[in-house]
């Protein structure tokens, strides 16, 4: 994903285009961009395809129908994420199999990272299942931050928690993790 708030310039670019001259070709650069990841992250909330693309496409129509107030939001991607988070949640909520959403069950993102791809397979399956293992806000800051690049500040704001909150998940997925791994090296 191209990370429009590192490059504010693209973002305002964009922005403005879609906004005022309402350009379908940057509409479009904005959706490619950011659709594979938001896909995966819905997908891990909901656990199904198909109400996540239908999700995504409602909350791109309604950015593309802001218009003018497009320019209001400074923060694309957080403002992606957390709609995609919030709208997830309300999915689950209307379900007949209601689930706890408190604390989002089985958060489940499978995405591998490049450094995933150096780790031996072991130590992969080692890792992923530290990960699963993990509660499930802590899976999901974890991912946020890991795997999809958000910044704590973004994590934060996509899961609605602070950024200290943010940062103790980390700690304890990565405690977690070394723990882990440092077990596995004894018994072998």
């Amino acid at each position: 994903m191209q990370d429009f708030n590192q490059a504010p310039f693209l973002w305002n670019e964009l922005r403005y285009a879609i906004a005022f001259d309402r350009s379908q070709v940057a509409f479009k650069t904005l959706f490619k961009s950011f659709h594979p990841d938001l896909y995966e992250f819905g997908v891990a909330i909901i656990k199904s395809s198909e109400p996540v693309e239908d999700i995504i496409s409602e909350i791109f129509m309604k950015l593309w129908l802001l218009e003018d107030k497009l320019m209001e939001i400074e923060n694309i991607k957080t403002y992606l994420f957390r709609s995609v988070r919030n709208n997830a949640i309300k999915y689950l909520e209307r379900q007949p199999s209601h689930v706890d959403i408190s604390e989002i069950i089985d958060f489940n993102y499978q995405s591998p990272s490049v450094e995933q791809e150096y780790i031996s397979n072991e130590n992969l399956k080692i890792i992923q299942q530290t990960i699963e293992e993990l509660p499930s806000k802590c899976k999901m800051a974890f991912t946020l931050v890991k795997d999809l690049g958000c910044t704590y500040h973004e994590t934060a704001a996509i899961m609605e928690i602070s950024k200290n909150t943010v940062d103790r998940h980390i700690q304890l997925a990565l405690r977690r993790l070394r723990e882990s791994i440092s077990l596995k090296k004894i018994n072998s």
